[in-house]
């Protein structure tokens, strides 16, 4: 949520200078259309019978250019190519932009070019030219303190002391080896500090990495409760909870699309009295603080084509979670969640998406404080943003229809030349979701353990830096009508 305001500006901004420089012509702005990249597969040329093939390149070398900060080898293992390996003729297109796609989706390239060169008969020399992101970022933080932005501009009444307000420093590809060191300082509703750096690879075969992250902060409100499927908050003059965490993850890659993610936490959780008072099942027990060890296992395959917007292939994200050893306190509790998407491409520039997400507490009747299921994060049906579903399990559904109505980029002098040229790419889309909560204790609840649903129209305003702004008129079950953003990018 960082950003959200500060990014959502800047892209309207963007529109109104895009439509004013379609008029004005002038020098320090000009708007070109994106010609459209071949539609083949990215993996075309895996499905095509090759034994008897004669038409084939060898490569001989491998040319990289334009990688002033990373390493080269780095950019040959997220290319997954070395000299020698085998180019069919009858792929070369397709293979290609493959290629450069694992390229842009490792978040460290604007752009690239992959071209061949010195071609003879059985073999071929390949060029790959790069042009860097910025990789250091010193970012202003603004955001909210709530789930979304309608529950904040409607059910908060866009109060200001519900913003999130700090800055956030990035160093990106610090090392050349895509590695990421992260700081945060954040003041307002909630107030954060914390550190964290991974680095994807270590070892010689680059495969195998590591991470490391400390987090602290501090709220004088805490959602201590829901009621009628809305949170409620108990608001103090001092502090009223803490979070503290320290943690240690390991990652296994042995593919580029396929990784393996193992983390371990140590986590710290108080309140005050009055929260325990107020929801005796609050917290497992009558102590106000609580600790407790996390370990968590994640598979992550993405076969999509585009990582950030993906419009072809499919993902999986898979996870598995045990809080609590019988060590350090009375916390018992495993989750299983999946998130699986498949994505076509029906005709020219119009596509179809399916997402399933799912998520399992056991046992059920957890303690208040780890339930966090529909309505938070990404776990939520489209036009059911203002309602919160506490539930024990559920799943979600998601079908969406797209076309892409305009695809075009703003070029500017006025900004670095790392952010002068701003591509902007428009989807229109139709959707509807389905949704089942289960909810053993339903208590005041009036949508969990029945089946939901909603649909609606919206745009999707995809743009660099992988940010993603969606404007969506949606309509529920409960007759319920309202316009929603939402916005996400990589910052």
């Amino acid at each position: 949520m960082y950003l959200r305001y500060t990014a959502v500006t800047m892209l309207l901004v963007l529109l109104t200078l895009a439509a004013a420089g379609q008029k004005a012509h002038r020098s320090w702005l000009t708007i070109k259309p994106i010609k459209e990249k071949p539609q083949a597969s990215p993996r075309l040329y895996r499905e095509i019978d090759h034994v008897h093939d004669t038409n084939y390149l060898i490569i001989g070398k491998i040319n990289v250019t334009g990688n002033k900060k990373t390493k080269t080898a780095i950019v040959l293992r997220e290319l997954r190519l070395q000299p020698g390996d085998t180019i069919y003729s009858d792929d070369l297109t397709a293979f290609l932009e493959e290629k450069r796609q694992q390229l842009l989706n490792s978040s460290l390239f604007l752009t690239v070019s992959i071209y061949t060169s010195h071609t003879t008969t059985h073999a071929t020399d390949l060029n790959v030219d790069v042009f860097e992101r910025q990789y250091f970022l010193a970012i202003p933080v603004l955001s909210l303190a709530d789930r979304n932005f309608n529950v904040w501009w409607v059910d908060e009444h866009h109060r200001l002391d519900r913003l999130n307000y700090g800055l956030k420093v990035y160093q990106n590809n610090m090392t050349g080896k895509n590695d990421r060191l992260a700081l945060t300082v954040q003041h307002g509703y909630t107030r954060r500090y914390s550190l964290e750096y991974q680095l994807p690879y270590f070892d010689k075969d680059l495969k195998q990495g590591l991470g490391i992250f400390i987090s602290y902060s501090h709220n004088r409100e805490v959602n201590f409760k829901d009621s009628a499927n809305k949170q409620v908050y108990l608001k103090l003059d001092n502090f009223v909870k803490q979070e503290f965490s320290f943690g240690l993850n390991y990652t296994y890659k042995k593919a580029i699309r396929l990784k393996h993610k193992v983390s371990l936490t140590y986590n710290v959780f108080k309140v005050k009295d009055t929260v325990l008072e107020r929801n005796p099942h609050f917290f497992p027990n009558d102590k106000p603080t609580q600790k407790y060890l996390e370990l968590s296992y994640n598979f992550n395959y993405t076969g999509a084509d585009v990582w950030a917007y993906p419009l072809r292939g499919f993902n999986i994200n898979a996870g598995v979670v045990r809080r609590g050893f019988g060590l350090l306190g009375k916390i018992d509790e495993t989750i299983f969640s999946l998130d699986a998407a498949k994505y076509w491409t029906f005709f020219p520039k119009t596509y179809g998406e399916m997402e399933f997400l799912g998520k399992a507490h056991f046992p059920i009747n957890q303690p208040y404080f780890l339930v966090q299921s529909m309505g938070y994060y990404e776990n939520y049906l489209r036009g059911m943003e203002y309602f919160v579903l506490e539930s024990d399990r559920f799943g979600i559904l998601r079908n969406t229809l797209k076309r892409e109505a305009l695809a075009f980029q703003v070029h500017t002098s006025l900004l670095p030349k790392q952010f002068s040229t701003i591509p902007v790419h428009i989807y229109v889309k139709a959707y509807s979701d389905l949704g089942y909560s289960y909810r053993a204790n339903q208590g005041s609840s009036m949508l969990d353990n029945k089946l939901l649903y909603t649909y609606g129209f919206g745009l999707d305003i995809v743009t660099f830096y992988d940010a993603l702004l969606r404007v969506e008129y949606s309509i529920n079950q409960l007759g319920q009508k309202g316009l929603f953003l939402h916005f996400k990018s990589t910052f």
